[in-house]
């Protein structure tokens, strides 16, 4: 049984482009933090905001039921 570690497939991308250099991550990543600083970073705030927009989404929705 051969045992030697095998290298690694070369990265077939025809991109040169980081996957982390796209424009729309750096805009997502701009406004997670926009709306993080708006907290003040703090966790606790931003659940208890999450937690109060997702239930003021919910109101005039008739959620699905299971079927059996």
């Amino acid at each position: 049984m051969d045992t030697r570690k095998r290298r690694s497939a070369p990265r077939k991308s025809l991109c040169k482009q980081k996957p982390w250099e796209d424009d729309v991550l750096r805009e997502v990543y701009a406004a997670r933090d926009a709306y993080a600083a708006e907290h003040g970073y703090d966790l606790d705030r931003i659940y208890a905001d999450l937690s109060l927009r997702e239930a003021s989404s919910r109101l005039g929705r008739e959620m699905a039921r299971p079927t059996n």
